[in-house]
């Protein structure tokens, strides 16, 4: 009688490089994702710190801004009182003319602002526009710019620019002739010595 004989195939090995497989491509995602992640985290840290430096610089600018209109009226007020233009020559003390050609810029600007707030560097500078018969150091159209640059970690770094314009209205003081020059005849009392020369008006409460 024939016999038949069945042979089996063992499949073990099949099993084991499939398992292997799998475990790399596990492995794969795993990675993937851990990069990924890592990767989303350095987006929104770096996010941050450019948030934290835009902020700073905007509210470097925003100081720098009101200290100057405090500084513009009591720097301006005798001129305007004279019947002068008011201008921004007084804030541009210290600048330089940095490349010879008569025109403010911000290499030769004025440092008004250099200080750290926390981990963030905070530089404001103002310089004279390019005005007709200005120059670094003398405003006469009103304009000046001022850029503040705030600098944070990991290279985070804001610059903001604007163009600042001033000016002052009022009544300039005429036809005063109390002190217009010293001694008798020219004064209202005889025993003053100097000539008044500010002029300067002052608003007073009323009680």
């Amino acid at each position: 009688m024939p016999q038949i004989n069945i042979l089996k195939k063992n499949q073990n090995g099949y099993i084991i490089i499939a398992a292997l497989l799998l475990l790399g491509l596990l492995t794969i995602i795993s990675v993937s994702a851990i990069n990924m992640s890592r990767t989303e985290l350095q987006i929104s840290t770096n996010e941050l710190l450019y948030e934290k430096a835009f902020y700073a610089a905007e509210s470097g600018l925003q100081h720098v801004t009101e200290l100057l209109i405090i500084q513009y009226v009591a720097g301006n007020s005798a001129i305007l009182a004279s019947g002068g233009a008011p201008n921004w020559s007084f804030a541009l003390q210290g600048a330089v003319d940095s490349d010879g050609d008569r025109i403010g810029d911000f290499a030769g600007s004025v440092a008004v602002i250099n200080k750290k707030l926390d981990d963030i560097d905070i530089l404001v500078r103002i310089w004279n526009n390019d005005d007709p018969g200005g120059g670094p150091i003398t405003d006469r159209d009103g304009l000046i710019y001022a850029r503040s640059v705030a600098k944070g970690p990991r290279g985070a770094l804001c610059r903001i620019e604007m163009l600042l314009e001033g000016s002052m209205n009022g009544p300039a003081v005429a036809g005063y002739s109390a002190q217009e020059g010293a001694g008798p005849g020219n004064n209202f009392v005889s025993s003053d010595a100097d000539v008044m020369t500010d002029f300067t008006m002052t608003r007073l409460a009323a009680n």
